[in-house]
């Protein structure tokens, strides 16, 4: 008798370990969902209906054996590429991911280029005339 209650708890320890299991994978997924109604939080994160809604889909399709790609791929399909927040480098999504690397080398660039002018102009020997240089040696005998 006291085997079987021991395997009886052990079953309920287990089932509730699955559970909890269950719910950090449906949150793990979540976050990488953006809700659909507040665009600024996860769908781990959110409070909304809709969210409620999205994490009981994800532990429905955990609990039937899909995989966290196959659940991704289910939402963007049906919301567009906008609902993950690692959406794919394609099309408009291109532009966004390469845009900050194409401005940071073009303002490396005209940095590099404004530099080298100046230590160029730095370089470059003055137009001055005797009379100028004259003057200026004079001032300094006066000073010293």
């Amino acid at each position: 008798m006291k085997l079987l209650v021991l395997i009886l708890l052990g079953l309920v320890g287990l089932g509730q370990a699955q559970e909890i299991l269950l719910d950090q994978r449906v949150f793990e997924i979540g976050r990488q969902l953006r809700c659909p109604t507040c665009i600024a939080e996860t769908v781990a994160d959110s409070a909304e209906g809709i969210s409620g809604e999205m994490r009981l889909i994800i532990q429905e399709q955990l609990v039937a054996g899909k995989s966290e790609g196959e659940i991704l791929a289910f939402f963007q399909e049906r919301y567009g590429d906008w609902v993950l927040l690692d959406p794919p480098r394609r099309g408009i999504y291109l532009l966004v991911w390469a845009l900050p690397v194409v401005v940071g080398l073009l303002a490396g660039t005209l940095l590099l280029i404004y530099i080298r002018r100046g230590q160029q102009q730095a370089a470059a020997p003055l137009d001055v005339s005797s009379d100028e240089i004259e003057r200026v040696r004079a001032a300094l005998r006066q000073e010293g």
